[in-house]
């Protein structure tokens, strides 16, 4: 069987990340010992249909990243569970010597706050409109793309039908592989000029609330270390949905052209009526993209704010809710130290490649 090279490429540490905390969310303080291990083993489960799907079949190196990678995955549920309520007493306590310093100039800070959440929704009511005509455009010009072959094909009135009928879809699926990535590649960049600017609007914040916390500033950056990562994974999301939308829509217009190589007209008429429909087909899947795309931008907008008036009611008065900062912050710890371990087996197998043993 022969190795395969790049499978590291392919196992994502956030994938790991998602298995791990997913399994971290099932367990409870009391779950019994039976249920541990049969969640344990399901979870070893998952871990391997992972390497499976991503790495494909056996080889050396695959077994061997797979030995290092599934025992470091395995232990970190535990320390989640060991670290979870040490950092939610961790994090009530610094939010208590937070509210303490700024109290004197309550005031003031909810005064700032109140401007922080009005800028942040101006900027993001700007960029959702780029989002949104940038997608009109786009799925306008593709539906002009592809709906445009196909009425050209049938103002040619093709006279050696079955001859040309194969070639034609053939072409046709490339020209949505083609646009459809296209598409993609021009909406995702709103995601990380997104990313860019609540960034500096996170800096802006700092930069506000750094004055009424002067005793505090730890506890502070604590608060918005949180805020952050909580943003950076709304836009994760946003990212994801466009890519999925538009893999999705991908998957929905290639049997078009499929269903079309399979047909087998007896004259002009039928490859007309076949065009026709087909045509009718790429544009009700196009405008079912544009209409699944468009609430993305608003929901987004209206989490991220929720994530800024969540920090201005957590600086306020003490309220009696639930506390669950420490998971944001668990979450971000987890990821940080997958993505560190992952980080230090790629370096060893540059290592190996560089400096092979004799």
């Amino acid at each position: 069987m022969e190795d395969r090279t790049g499978e590291q490429a392919e196992m994502q540490p956030d994938q790991v990340c998602k298995l791990v905390w997913d399994y971290f969310n099932k367990l409870s303080a009391n779950a019994k010992d039976a249920m541990e291990q049969q969640q344990k083993s399901e979870f070893n489960q998952q871990l391997n249909t992972l390497f499976q799907d991503k790495c494909g079949e056996a080889s050396t190196q695959t077994d061997d990243l797979k030995k290092k990678v599934v025992p470091f995955a395995m232990e970190l549920p535990c320390c989640l569970v060991r670290d979870s309520e040490k950092l939610k007493e961790q994090i009530r306590r610094e939010l208590e010597e937070l509210r303490q310093q700024l109290q004197p100039n309550q005031e003031q800070v909810c005064q700032k706050m109140n401007e922080n959440v009005q800028t942040l929704k101006q900027c993001l009511g700007s960029h959702a409109n780029e989002l949104q005509n940038s997608l009109n455009e786009n799925a306008e010009h593709l539906r002009q793309q592809l709906c445009g072959q196909l009425e050209s094909a049938m103002k040619d009135n093709i006279n050696c039908v079955q001859a040309a009928l194969a070639p034609f879809a053939c072409d046709f699926k490339d020209k949505v592989h083609q646009h459809v990535d296209k598409m993609k590649c021009q909406l995702t960049p709103y995601a990380d000029q997104l990313q860019e600017k609540i960034n500096q609007h996170i800096a802006e914040l700092q930069k506000t609330l750094c004055p009424f916390a002067k005793g505090a500033q730890e506890q502070l950056n604590r608060q918005l270390e949180c805020l952050a990562f909580q943003m950076k994974k709304n836009v994760d999301q946003l990212r994801n949905k466009i890519s999925d939308n538009a893999e999705d829509l991908k998957q929905k217009l290639c049997p078009c052209a499929e269903e079309m190589r399979g047909r087998q007209p007896r004259n002009p008429e039928e490859m007309h009526q076949s065009l026709t429909k087909m045509n009718v087909n790429v544009d009700r899947q196009i405008d079912e993209f544009r209409r699944n795309m468009k609430p993305c931008g608003e929901s987004f907008n209206k989490a991220l704010v929720h994530n800024l008036e969540e920090l201005k009611q957590k600086l306020g008065p003490p309220r009696s809710c639930g506390m669950t900062d420490h998971l944001s912050l668990l979450e971000k710890d987890l990821r940080d130290k997958v993505n560190n371990f992952f980080n230090s087996l790629k370096e060893s197998q540059e290592e190996m490649i560089c400096y092979p043993k004799s």
